[in-house]
């Protein structure tokens, strides 16, 4: 018998136990769900009913000695209270004779409405009688017992057939309890030995076949396991037997070539200049060049073999480094990301306090010949652009101070142009209000290209400041739409929101971050149609909350969406490029969101709009 046929009758015969046992649950299960259900509808409700019905003549009792005896009370109300109590008792005993199912009960309710009837009638005369104290205590106060006697007659008739009910209950569940263990116990020991028989039959050849793989894994190709079966096992071992001596001819003929090959691409690799460290899927140093040993500060020997981590506790360049690859890992949702960078550069402060830039890359292997593409590894390459980076930090540093000197001069000149508008000082002819006007313009977006250098400056050279604070993404949403709110207005512009419930908070920097939407939001009002719509989204995941500016714009042609973020980039609109500002705003808001460690981008379908996003982590 196939071995596949052997497991499936297995399995088979245990469903067919578990269903007959799921058949005797449900069974008793019924049962007991009857009898309760029977309790519950024929006699709970009466007894509930009877007491109801008890309440009420408590209660037209005590209403009427208060009339008898009491001076002080509205007769009117009480005797209305009366007739009200009348109709409760009368639904009340409308519920008890639907509810009839003892023998004897019948006679009961009838004896308790016969006696009501005259009771009530009583009552009748007693709003008319002049003598109504001496009709109550001779009359309506014995009816009113006599009529309570029967109430407690029919609670105590319902409340002996609920005792009974509960025994034959209590029966039952005793009976299924003995039945279900008998059942439970007869599948156990039957599953329990179909089990244990069924892999028996399978683990002891997997075992010969283990134990033989791992000689064949030390090198020992020469195993062979004796066939006794002619099922799928036996076909196993059959392949097995095959595959040793396959291995055996493949390691004499490619054991010279493989090792002459890894030498070739040792060397290879331990000529480059640029430094180069190779990491295995358990991120273990294999393989480090000279110039890795050198920006490491570290001998090869010292290097090799050893985690990345247990280097890093006391190397700040290899923290660098690892910091990086497992912050790839996170911002790709635990896959591999050779691109992810927090940062584009790595720095290295010698001893004698001068330092040395080198780009880092770090590349992620995966071996395509398999289907699942198995990973492998991290190579890490560093480049020494020490110099190009201190020449663009002189740059930077250029753009600060020049753009800092312009600040105050143009400010001074705004303010005097705000004097001359004044009319306090001085009226003006239309034609040199113009031209003040004009001028005020221009020196405004002076001082607004001025500022987004200074802005510019202040990420390059990492000496943006973050006052981080827990803020909920509703409240940046809110404030981030106040400023717009006149270009929107002036634009005719449907500003719509989605934001999705329950969004958690998030720590950042509200002022930066808000400064971000607003630019995002900005350039959606600038190059959006008068009477076009602009939709917010923010939604989020266990790692992220995102951000998205959605608007029905031209869009951006496929071959600019990688310039987007770079500096001094103006797209056109419309066919014109706009000359408010220097092409910084999206720059600066890259800069300010990969400072909070987040994630920034746009999508876009050329002609029908944009989408302008960024995500920003959560912290758990």
């Amino acid at each position: 018998m196939k071995l596949k046929t052997q497991i499936f009758l297995g399995f088979l015969f245990i469903i067919i136990l578990t269903i007959i046992l799921s058949g005797v649950f449900v069974y008793y299960l019924e049962n007991l769900g009857r009898s309760s259900d029977k309790i519950l509808k024929e006699n709970y409700r009466s007894v509930k009913a009877s007491e109801e019905l008890t309440f009420s003549l408590a209660k037209m009792d005590q209403i009427l000695a208060k009339v008898c005896l009491g001076k002080n009370y509205n007769q009117e109300i009480l005797l209305n209270i009366i007739e009200s109590e009348k109709k409760i008792f009368r639904n009340n005993l409308t519920i008890s004779k639907k509810n009839i199912s003892e023998i004897g009960e019948i006679n009961v309710v009838r004896s308790i409405e016969t006696n009501f009837d005259n009771y009530s009638s009583a009552i009748d005369s007693f709003k008319t009688s002049e003598d109504r104290i001496s009709l109550y205590f001779n009359q309506l106060q014995r009816q009113n017992e006599l009529i309570r006697e029967g109430c407690i007659a029919l609670i105590n008739l319902n409340h002996g057939a609920m005792s009974r009910r509960d025994s034959l209950t209590q029966g039952l569940y005793f009976q299924a309890k003995i039945y279900v263990f008998i059942v439970t116990l007869m599948v156990l020991l039957i599953s329990g030995i179909t089990i244990f028989k069924i892999p028996q039959l399978i683990v002891q050849p997997i075992i010969d076949v283990t134990e033989k793989i791992k000689r064949i894994t030390a090198g020992e190709y020469e195993q062979k396991i004796e066939i006794d079966s002619n099922n799928e096992l036996g076909d196993l071992i059959k392949a097995f037997n095959m595959m040793s001596v396959k291995l055996k001819e493949l390691e004499e003929v490619n054991f010279a070539e493989i090792k002459a090959q890894k030498s070739r691409i040792e060397s290879i690799i331990r000529s480059i200049n640029d430094g180069l460290i190779i990491l295995n899927e358990n991120s273990e140093i294999i393989l480090v060049n000279a110039s890795g040993s050198i920006i490491l500060n570290s001998a090869e020997e010292k290097l090799i073999g050893k985690k990345a981590v247990d280097i890093a506790s006391e190397n700040p360049v290899m923290k660098d480094l690892l910091f990086s690859i497992n912050n790839g890992q996170k911002n790709r949702g635990g896959q591999h990301d050779s691109n992810y960078n927090p940062k584009n550069f790595l720095k290295i402060t010698n001893e004698d306090e001068s330092t040395e830039f080198y780009t880092k890359e770090i590349v992620s292997v995966y071996d395509n010949a398999t289907l699942n593409r198995k990973f492998l590894g991290y190579i890490i390459m560093m480049k020494d652009v020490t110099s190009f980076k201190r020449s663009d930090e002189a740059k930077t540093n250029f753009i600060a101070v020049v753009s800092h000197e312009l600040k105050t001069p143009l400010s001074a000149m705004n303010m005097s142009l705000m004097l001359l508008q004044d009319d306090r000082f001085g009226s003006l002819n239309e034609e040199q209000r113009k031209i003040a006007t004009s001028m005020k313009s221009e020196v405004q977006r002076l001082i607004k290209m001025v500022t987004e250098l200074l802005d510019l400056s202040r990420v390059e050279t990492g000496n943006i400041e973050l006052d981080r604070k827990m803020v909920s993404p509703e409240l940046l949403v809110e404030y981030s739409t106040a400023p717009i709110e006149l270009q929107i207005e002036e634009k005719d512009i449907v500003l719509k929101k989605h934001i999705k419930k329950g969004l958690p908070e998030v720590i950042v920097d509200p002022e930066k971050i808000s400064w971000v939407l607003i630019n995002f939001l900005s350039n959606a009002v600038r190059y959006s149609d008068p009477g076009a719509e602009i939709l917010i989204e923010v939604d989020y995941d266990d790692d992220f909350v995102d951000f998205r500016v959605i608007d029905s714009g031209p869009g951006i042609e496929p071959e600019n969406l990688s310039k987007v973020f770079n500096k001094f980039v103006q797209l056109p609109s419309n066919g014109k490029k706009n000359k408010l500002g220097l092409g910084l705003g999206l720059a600066i808001s890259k800069e300010v969101i990969d400072a909070h460690n987040g994630k920034i981008g746009v999508k876009s379908d050329y002609g029908h709009g944009c989408c302008f996003y960024f995500q920003l982590p959560i912290e758990h």
